[in-house]
Order: C-alpha cells, then sequence, then structure tokens
C-alpha cells in the first residue's frame, strides 16, 4: 500500500489538532447528557467529531467516514475512516483521565491503522498494518506472559458484562489481577507490555477499529470473543491479548466446553 505513510501522517496530524481542545475541555469541565442507547455524550464528543469529519472530508472527499456522533457517510467507500472523538466519556464527564480519542483508517473493512491519543498523558500510541507500533514515537512491544495465571487483565466494568457475567467471575479465579474499565487507554498499556489482557463485551466498530492495528504492530492478538478477525461489521465482543497462548486460554474461559462449563 503505496500511500500508508501519507495516511499515518494525516491521522496523526488530526490526533494533535484535536489534543488540545480535550486537554482544555477536560480542565474546564462539561455537563453532559444522555443519548437514547442510554450512554453519555457532552458537547465535546462532538465539537472533535466535526472537526475530524472537516478535515476527511477536505483532503479526503472520496473516502468513507463511521463516526459515533453524526452517522456514516459513503459506507461503500474503499477507504473508511472510523472516529470515536471522545472514547471514554463517562471518565472525561466525571473528571477522570482515562478517556482518548480513536483514529482509525480501515480497507475494505479491516484496519489498517490506528491511533490511540490520550491527551492528558499526552501519549499517542500509533499502529499501521505492517508496521511496528510507536508510542510517541518510541516503538514498543506487548509482554511475553504466556500464562493466564500471570496474567493482569483489563475486563470491561462489571456493568457490561451482562449474562456474560459468570465467565467475568471465572477469570477473576484464573488469572493474576485485574483492573477495570480502563477503556482504550488498558489497549495502550497492553501494547505498552504493561496489561497482558484486555477484554470488552459492548464495543462497536468505531470503539475497537483503532486498537487492532495498535495491538497487533506491538506483537499482540485482537479479535472477537470466537477468535475471528475484527472488520466493520464484527460484533460487541473484543479480546486482546499479548501473546498467542495467552490469548488461547482467554478464549477457553470466554467458551467453555459443556464439560467444563
Amino acid at each position: 500500500m503505496d500511500n500508508i505513510d501519507e495516511f499515518i501522517e494525516f491521522a496523526d496530524g488530526m490526533a494533535e489538532m484535536v489534543r488540545p481542545i480535550s486537554v482544555e475541555a477536560f480542565e474546564k469541565g462539561y455537563d453532559y447528557e444522555v443519548k437514547s442507547d442510554g450512554s453519555p455524550v457532552t458537547e465535546i464528543d462532538r465539537a472533535v467529531e466535526q472537526i475530524l469529519r472537516r478535515e476527511i472530508n477536505k483532503h479526503y472527499p472520496d473516502f468513507g467516514i463511521l463516526g459515533e456522533e453524526f452517522g456514516n457517510e459513503n459506507m461503500d467507500a474503499e477507504y473508511i475512516w472510523v472516529l470515536d472523538p471522545i472514547d471514554g466519556t463517562r471518565a472525561f464527564a466525571t473528571g477522570l483521565p482515562n478517556f482518548g480519542s480513536l483514529i482509525a483508517l480501515c480497507h475494505r473493512s479491516s484496519p489498517i491503522i490506528g491511533i490511540i491519543e490520550l491527551p492528558i498523558e499526552r501519549m499517542r500510541v500509533i499502529g499501521a498494518k505492517g508496521r511496528q507500533t510507536l508510542c510517541n514515537n518510541k516503538p514498543v512491544k506487548t509482554r511475553n506472559c504466556t500464562s493466564l495465571a500471570d496474567a493482569v487483565v483489563c475486563p470491561c466494568g462489571p456493568d457490561y458484562w451482562g449474562d456474560h457475567e459468570p465467565k467475568l467471575a471465572k477469570l477473576r479465579e484464573q488469572s493474576n489481577w485485574r483492573v477495570y474499565d480502563g477503556g482504550c487507554a488498558a489497549y495502550a498499556s497492553l501494547a505498552r507490555g504493561h496489561v497482558d489482557v484486555c477484554i470488552d463485551a459492548t464495543l462497536d466498530a468505531y470503539d475497537f477499529s483503532a486498537l487492532v492495528p495498535v495491538i497487533e504492530g506491538a506483537g499482540g492478538i485482537i479479535t472477537d470473543w470466537q477468535g475471528m478477525p475484527l472488520t466493520l461489521s464484527s460484533g460487541k465482543l473484543v479480546v486482546a491479548a499479548g501473546t498467542a497462548a495467552c490469548h488461547l486460554e482467554v478464549l477457553s474461559v470466554l467458551n467453555p466446553s459443556p464439560t467444563s462449563s
């Protein structure tokens, strides 16, 4: 893909553009409203996405856009930008710093570029298909944890597990220790070698698309709970691990055989 460097530079520029907006808004504080699906939203979510959409439409008018706040454009396009302007709005709205902006580019539905922008930490993690993942321009890689018993696991919060709660209980029993509800910051930590497993039960394409190149470029594996690659049409169940061995062990917990359940 000859123009991937151009796409990376453009995505990096968009992340740089919205960082000061997110930082200033976080320091000021914003009220939120609740959307029809029960999730919170602030005017900063909308403002950041509008800025990103404007840049994309200016520079890549033939590309598609899938965004959390303003729907989809040109979804039949070969290339589609995927945007989550504030991933972790609950944290942002309550003054907690573990939120970020997610920017991804998909080619024929598969993520090829992903950025996790963590503005309060001044941290930007960039992944691209076939490239080493970078955190603030320095190469990073996942930790060599090959056993769930030794793993640090970051599951989504218990409120999101629903009928999958028994699986969360088994993960508690079989893993080393847990840190809950880390959002996109948890996946950045996995890529940097500080976390071994991340699991989510309610993600949409704008939540997970940017994570795919980041995790894979750091040497990890990220799939749905059945072990299938993530695309724009994947469901809400996502699991990532730093090693193939750990990933397989987690999949066995998430998909217990009849004799082991």
